[in-house]
């Protein structure tokens, strides 16, 4: 019991300190939300399909959406089990989740990111991540180049923006999927480690 609540009052801590450059990725109720700091903005996102997966110390949920500009993106939410945290770098899980050569950062404020991949392919494909605790990464991808931009600068005017613009264009939504989760990936890199404070580590 007692580790219940020290995990609890850990868990508010974090809260409480991240809260002070507060970001949001989300899809909820048809509406896809990015938020920095004060300024937030929602687009309009038809839910296509849903996935979701198991891998007893994570739990992956992969929407497909139809935005309103007619594209597709997909959202995906992976949260660890309680006793368990993400153990690298965002920036260094996106690349080991869709197997990218490289990763170029477009931007970086209060836990949100954007990218661009260079996949094994050689694409490019446009994400745009979030994860204010060890314990949660949510990101988007699909979006063209001219979409993230414009979302960028309604974010913050002194955003720069991403360079390439031959991207990734999600149309299939059978093959819109293009991350690349599995066990080895999940447990044996690994993405997810044990809690540091339940470890002991």
């Amino acid at each position: 019991m007692k580790k219940i609540i020290r995990l609890v009052f850990a868990t508010i801590v974090i809260f409480m300190v991240n809260s002070c450059g507060m970001s949001n990725l989300s899809y909820d109720n048809k509406q896809l939300t990015v938020q920095v700091e004060k300024e937030h903005l929602q687009l309009d996102g038809t839910l296509l399909n849903e996935r979701r997966d198991n891998f007893s110390s994570l739990f992956l949920s992969q929407k497909i959406l139809r935005l309103n500009e007619g594209n597709l993106v997909v959202y995906e939410d992976a949260r660890t089990d309680l006793a368990y945290e993400f153990d690298l770098p965002i920036t260094r899980s996106i690349q080991i989740i869709f197997e990218a050569k490289s990763v170029i950062m477009v931007y970086a404020k209060s836990h949100l990111y954007a990218y661009q991949l260079i996949l094994k392919d050689g694409k490019i494909l446009n994400v745009i991540a979030q994860q204010g605790d060890t314990q949660q990464l949510k990101f988007v991808y699909g979006l063209s180049t001219a979409q993230l931009n414009k979302m960028l600068k309604q974010l913050d005017t002194d955003a720069v923006g991403a360079h390439y613009k031959q991207v990734i264009r999600l149309q299939d939504e059978r093959r819109a999927i293009i991350s690349k989760w599995d066990i080895q990936k999940v447990h044996f890199v690994p993405l997810v480690v044990p809690l540091a404070r339940m470890s002991g580590r």
